[in-house]
């Protein structure tokens, strides 16, 4: 195209078998199981490398790659949209302003973005094929805005750029009736619309804890659960008493846990004494019962209100999948607190066993202590009762001090109290001496 800034600019390249022109779509090489994607705005070498081809692209962003570099940045949290937590379908893309230089060794292989100003149905979703993707969104400084409604002139005109030269997306459109549809069914007179809502009704709208951890993780979990009904716990003169409340948005709060997961999210609600915020650990997996719904004193639109449920059995239809693997998940949490349950149980059983057969054990060795010692006492005894007919003085001493020699040893051996041990020794030792010195005056 063009030579400058000692640089040469080319319309094209050549990676494999693949020939990527500017304004192609490519996966760039992360060291990591999803790729980057980025579109070509240069091709080019320096002058003094002519071998070495260089590019120069616009970057897309994934969501979470949002929420990383608002916070680079000097965000204090996460992204936020429509009162939400920035979340993304796995096939959209964010459109940005970033741009920088990259060997080509770094390419991969083609793909291809498509740009649409208004947030896709599942139709276009489902039209996305294999290595391409949809963008509806841009980031720019530590925000996300509608493709339809950039706030800068230079994200405009970017845009308007790469849109010009980008493929529309096709979708296909729904084969023809082979029959006659259906007559529709006449609609239901106002009269039946707004009859008064039944607490069968009222059940339908209802949601369980469990459910909203799992909406709370979903894109569209801002519009599930509005105008939705929680039952909710607090507690009155250290008494526990529920209540029902209907979710009129979701609010940013403190990080905190219910269970082991981590939560940034409050429901604010409508409640018969007004509105209130409340987080997810206040709300109950257990159904309102007819009196609590008869507390419920809320203003409700009946043909507002069975729209919702119809769109809430809708929801819970197309992601039953979901449900399904928290069930399941919630299911192995179970059966692993009960195994630790039982383990725990049964390694307490086995430390109180173990605490009886030491005490047992410390009973025995008293018990054997004390018939040594009375076993000892027994031949002291011995001594003198063989002495008390027959016998002159000397012997009986030399007996005497013979039997408490014995005595003092036998303690010596037998216990296992450092202390009583060297007294034992002791009294042995001068025993002995009394019994030598007896011995030899005898001789």
């Amino acid at each position: 195209i063009k030579t400058a800034d000692g640089k040469v600019y080319y319309k094209k390249m050549t990676k494999g078998e693949e020939e990527l022109v500017l304004g192609q779509d490519v996966y760039l090489e992360n060291n990591l199981d999803i790729p980057y994607v980025a579109r070509l705005q240069e091709i080019f070498v320096y002058s003094f490398a002519p071998s070495e081809v260089y590019f120069n692209a616009r970057w897309y962003y994934r969501d979470y790659d949002t929420h990383e570099y608002a916070k680079m940045v000097g965000a204090k949290s996460d992204i936020q949209w429509e009162g939400a937590r920035l979340s993304a379908h796995r096939k959209e893309l964010f459109f940005s302003l970033h741009e920088d230089e990259n060997h080509a060794d770094c390419i991969l292989r083609k793909s291809r973005v498509y740009f649409a100003n208004e947030e896709p149905g599942e139709d276009k979703w489902d039209a996305v094929g294999k290595h391409e993707y949809l963008a509806w969104r841009a980031y720019d400084n530590k925000k996300v805005h509608a493709l339809s409604g950039l706030p800068s002139k230079k994200l405009r005109d970017a845009y308007m750029l790469e849109s010009k030269r980008s493929a529309k997306l096709v979708v296909q459109a729904a084969p023809p009736p082979t029959a006659p549809p259906p007559k529709r069914k006449r609609e239901e007179p106002l009269s039946s619309a707004n009859a008064p809502i039944s607490n069968d009704e009222l059940s339908a709208l209802w949601l369980p804890r469990k459910h909203v951890e799992v909406w709370l993780m979903q894109r569209n979990f801002a519009k599930v659960l509005n105008s939705t009904l929680v039952r909710c716990v607090q507690k009155i003169n250290h008494q526990r008493t529920f209540y029902v409340g209907m979710v009129q948005a979701v609010k940013k709060v403190r990080p905190y846990k219910v269970g082991k997961l981590l939560f940034e999210e409050a429901l604010m609600l409508r409640t018969t004494t007004g509105p209130r915020t409340v987080g997810l650990d206040a709300l109950s997996n257990e159904a309102p019962s007819d009196a609590e719904f008869a507390r419920f004193k809320v203003n409700l639109e009946p043909a507002l209100v069975r729209k919702q449920i119809r769109y809430l059995q809708q929801a819970m239809q197309e992601c039953r999948e979901l449900f399904e693997e928290e069930d399941l998940r919630r299911k192995i949490e179970e059966e692993e607190k009960l195994r630790a349950q039982q383990e725990a149980a049964a390694e307490r059983e086995q430390r109180e066993a173990d605490e009886r057969e030491r005490k047992e054990r410390e009973r025995e060795d008293l018990r054997r202590r004390q018939a040594e010692r009375s076993a000892a006492a027994g031949e002291s005894e011995q001594w003198w009762l063989q002495y008390q007919q027959k016998g002159d003085n000397k012997q009986r001493e030399v007996a005497k001090w013979k039997a408490r020699l014995a005595r003092f040893e036998k303690i010596a051996n037998s216990t296992t109290a450092e202390g009583e041990r060297e007294n034992a020794q002791r009294l042995a030792e001068q025993a002995k001496q009394k019994v030598d010195s007896l011995m030899e005056s005898e001789d």
